[in-house]
């Protein structure tokens, strides 16, 4: 019979294909604003869908390193982009993506065929903010990188000696200073043109809800 702590049936490294869904986010489109109610104004971008992948290396019989990334993107439509003194329709949103180091503990109520795990750790974000304004965007214009912490708790369901299914659940809330700058300081918007601002602008995104996890893991 083989250990229970053994990580996959014996196998030291992992690589896991992951989809992941984090129930909220908020966007802040004025953070640097002396005006305290415009400050804390944010959009709640809830229901993100996305896609990471993980490699896990055991160093003893409980415990496991993880090195991790995802990709990350939420957007919605304002309709009440004020271009000039015209209400406007623009596309606003964000993306990260985050790099994160992990330490788990194999739980020793695990078995041959269930390996519950909990664990933490730190990671640094990439973040930019997203515009689509008429026929003009935005690119970065040196958004700061971002950091924080986090923790989790899973379960890897073993198949085989190769694949097993994992289920996950992290918390983590990091905030990350977005500064952006138009494409072009002219927009065609419903057939007028309107001066832009040539000015880098600021943002925050903040992404503190619980992501669920669902992946494939490959075990070697």
């Amino acid at each position: 019979m083989r250990p229970v702590y053994s990580q996959y049936n014996g196998k030291n490294f992992s690589i896991s294909a992951n989809y992941n869904y984090t129930t909220t986010s908020k966007l802040f489109l004025q953070p640097n604003t002396p005006d305290q109610l415009l400050k804390n104004i944010h959009e709640d971008l809830d229901g993100i869908n996305s896609f990471s992948g993980e490699f896990r290396f055991k160093i003893s019989e409980s415990l496991i390193v993880g090195a991790g990334t995802e990709y990350i993107q939420k957007n919605y439509i304002n309709n009440n982009y004020n271009l000039a003194g015209v209400r406007a329709k623009v596309k606003d949103g964000y993306r990260i993506i985050p790099v994160e180091i992990s330490l788990y503990y194999l739980l020793p109520f695990s078995t041959e065929l269930f390996k519950f795990f909990m664990g933490g750790g730190g990671g640094i974000y990439f973040a930019e903010h997203i515009r689509e304004l008429g026929d003009v965007t935005v690119s970065d214009d040196g958004s700061e990188i971002g950091y924080g912490i986090h923790v989790a708790v899973g379960m890897d369901y073993i198949i085989n000696d190769y694949i097993s299914v994992r289920g996950q659940m992290r918390f983590r809330d990091p905030e990350i200073d977005m500064k952006s700058k138009y494409s072009n300081n002219f927009v065609n918007y419903e057939g007028r043109t309107f001066l832009l601002s040539s000015q880098t602008f600021y943002s925050k995104v903040n992404v503190d809800g619980i992501t669920f996890t669902i992946g494939v893991v490959f075990n070697f």
